[in-house]
């Protein structure tokens, strides 16, 4: 079977093509996800969960609000709408969402849930080989996301009282009287903490200790001026730095993607308030900010942590389960080992053009384009939910070689800033608020 356009994988990024090719052209393209049904990193969806972004910020709204696949028409034709606007939610649960999210899967024809992409080549077309068939496509859409980060000293140990905090639900570890250590300082440790902390007593663990590099648990910077970080005009300024401009921006501004959200923050302050003061059988909640830790080897049925504090003070601890929320990175998927030498890279992401197809030695009007993995070239929005709509929008234009469409919007308050001048931050005096 020759199609114009294959995708590989069906989450929110492929997906939000998927919706934008039904409705404009409506044929042409097939996108290929190994889930039956859809499921957003099911192995971390705590029922409390939620959005740190606007739920506008769907799969199409901000390229054509009069979609059919809009959160809020989901609403609408589940007949939950006025209800959702009563309940006035601070933030979308993530729950609702996947909802969604599987609603659009579903009823997208140009998606096929169950089929897993094992290879693929290329002879003058790509051929995409699967359990069940070969198909064959001029270009190629690949979004099927990152790879768990698991550090160094972590390697080797990883298994049922050892694992990274996408696998939690997974596993669903016996906690019960055991001392737990939670390992990363953004929004997935805060979430991974207060899912313990919120089991019943009898299956709580004995005590909790979130482990962070950062010096204080911060918050997701989510003010209207850093907000511009994350409109179209700025994915293609920040494409247009140097290479060294564009990693001091990163460093900059990691707050604006890294942070914790506030009510989580405050969630997780109450959860303190209550064990210190008003449980009759409290959990043991330590906060180790400031610390990393520097190795692990194993220790009977857990394991044995060192930690760092600075330059020099050292502190061993035991830990019966380690849970890593040390984020996410890319990888190159292994379906693309027989043409891996082909492609080119920047650091660990794939270099990509303007309109996020990979730069390789094959022809130009054959392309592989990437979703969801250049943050180093695109920007803290890259693998945010905020550019969603608007990436899959310029990759469609790309597809149907027509130039990219005109953005409508105001290009942003904030004027060019050059970087070239900036301190680094380490050498920077902070906080003087000029």
């Amino acid at each position: 079977m020759e199609l114009s356009c294959i995708g590989i994988g069906a989450g929110p990024s492929n997906l939000s093509l998927a919706c934008q090719i039904h409705e404009q052209i409506g044929h042409g393209a097939l996108f290929l996800d190994r889930q039956v049904d859809f499921r957003w990193h099911p192995g971390s969806a705590f029922d409390s969960s939620e959005l740190q972004v606007s739920h506008v910020k769907d799969l199409v709204t901000l390229v054509n609000p009069r979609s059919a696949y809009t959160f809020i028409n989901y609403l609408h034709e589940n007949g939950r709408l006025y209800h959702f606007l009563n309940a006035q939610f601070a933030a979308v649960l993530r729950a609702e969402f996947e909802q969604y999210l599987n609603w659009a899967f579903r009823r997208n024809p140009l998606v096929r849930g169950g089929e897993t992409v094992r290879e693929i080549r290329y002879d003058g077309e790509f051929r995409v080989r699967t359990d069940d068939a070969v198909l064959s496509a001029r270009d190629l859409v690949v979004g099927i996301g990152k790879q768990a980060q698991i550090p160094p000293q972590f390697r080797g140990w990883i298994g049922r009282n050892l694992f990274h905090s996408s696998e939690l639900l997974h596993i669903h570890p016996e906690v019960h009287k055991k001392h737990v250590y939670v390992v990363g300082g953004g929004q997935s440790g805060a979430e991974v903490l207060l899912h313990l902390v919120g089991r019943p007593e009898e299956r709580r663990p004995a005590s909790i200790t979130w482990i962070s590099q950062r010096e204080n648990y911060l918050p997701l910077d989510n003010s209207p001026f850093t907000n511009e970080l994350f409109m179209p005009c700025f994915s293609d300024r920040f494409a247009a730095m140097s290479e060294p401009q564009r990693k001091l921006f990163l460093r900059r501004f990691v707050l604006a993607s890294d942070g914790i959200s506030e009510s989580t923050l405050r969630a997780v302050y109450q959860t303190l308030y209550r064990h210190a003061f008003l449980e009759p059988n409290p959990c043991d909640i330590t906060l180790r900010p400031g610390c990393t830790v520097s190795h692990c080897i194993n220790a009977g049925a857990g394991h044995r942590l060192t930690l760092q504090h600075g330059m020099e003070e050292v502190e061993e601890l035991t830990a019966d389960i380690v849970i890593l929320a040390t984020g996410y990175v890319n990888a190159v998927p292994d379906f693309f080992e027989p043409m891996a030498d082909r492609l080119e890279h920047i650091d660990n992401e794939l270099a990509v053009r303007e309109d996020f197809s990979v730069c390789w030695d094959g022809p130009r009007d054959r392309r592989i384009y990437v979703q969801n993995a250049s943050l180093g070239q695109r920007g803290l929005a890259d693998p945010n939910l905020s550019l969603l709509a608007w990436r899959a929008r310029r990759i469609l234009d790309s597809l149907l070689q027509r130039p990219p469409r005109a953005n409508p919007e105001h290009p942003g308050f904030i004027s060019r800033t050059s970087v070239e001048g900036w301190p680094d931050p380490v050498a920077e005096e902070m906080g003087s608020g000029i």
